[in-house]
């Protein structure tokens, strides 16, 4: 397996995706690429902490470690965290090579969901192979656009309302 892959002129099939994830990010629709995630909340569900993945009234949840739900939760609520976490380590990493998180793209194989997180860096692009969780908190972390594999958000997205505050 593959950890990291280089884009550039070897790899004449990747940058073509990416102009195409790039496309989408920016008008926020589903298409044969995928569909670009307009929000991002970490909640309780059934006794796990998840990952809630929404675009309008659908939903898609990834169960996440309380680490990463913490990570994702402080950038959400921006509250740092009291000490820095793997996530915010790998920001400051990233930023001090004056790379960045430029998307992270989720697909689901085999009932488990994986990323490929997309990094700029020195003029050139690379995708590493990446849980899901973790490409999610750094894309947040960079303000960085989530797609979710069209394929992916038609079989695991639900319908999904924001719930409503007690009226009295």
């Amino acid at each position: 397996m593959k950890w990291v892959r280089a884009v550039g002129v070897p790899a004449r099939w990747i940058a073509p995706c990416l102009i195409l994830i790039s496309a989408c990010a920016a008008v926020a629709t589903a298409d044969d690429a995928g569909v670009t995630v307009k929000e991002v909340k970490v909640a309780f569900a059934e006794q796990n902490l998840v990952v809630l993945l929404i675009v309008d009234k659908r939903a898609m949840a990834i169960h996440v470690d309380p680490t990463v739900a913490a990570s994702i939760h402080s950038v959400l609520s921006r509250t740092p965290t009291q000490r820095p976490l793997s996530h915010d380590l790998m920001r400051l990493i990233l930023l001090e090579l004056d790379a960045k998180v430029t998307s992270a793209v989720i697909t689901l194989k085999d009932k488990t969901y994986y990323a490929d997180l997309a990094i700029t860096m020195g003029g050139r692009d690379f995708i590493f192979d990446s849980r899901s969780s973790d490409a999610i908190a750094l894309a947040i972390l960079f303000k960085a656009p989530i797609i979710v594999a069209k394929g992916t958000w038609d079989l695991a997205s639900r319908a999904w309302e924001e719930p409503q505050g007690e009226t009295s």
